[in-house]
């Protein structure tokens, strides 16, 4: 058995250099407007509208057709999704 006789410098809090990456690939920044949505947030959206009552579709031009009893709303994308959701109450 070794045992590693290296040893950090006394005022040295990381010996393995500079880390200059901050921002990982999955690590959403604050201009959540400018960024496309996540997955894992658009499920979240809709999983909310559905326990609400209401169907949600995406369609293939990235628009969502959400329908309750025989009403439906068009949203284009998925910000406009929010702001509808938040006029039914839904959003958090």
């Amino acid at each position: 058995m070794t045992t590693n006789t290296k040893q950090k410098a006394a005022d040295a809090t990381n010996a393995n250099g500079l880390h200059t990456d901050t921002n990982g690939a999955d690590f959403r920044t604050g201009y959540a407007t400018a960024q496309a949505p996540s997955g894992k947030a658009i499920a979240t959206q809709i999983a909310c509208l559905a326990l609400a009552g209401h169907a949600v579709h995406q369609l293939t031009d990235g628009g969502y057709l959400v329908s309750k009893y025989s009403f439906t709303h068009y949203a284009k994308d998925f910000a406009a999704l929010q702001v509808f959701a938040r006029k039914l109450g839904v959003n958090k």
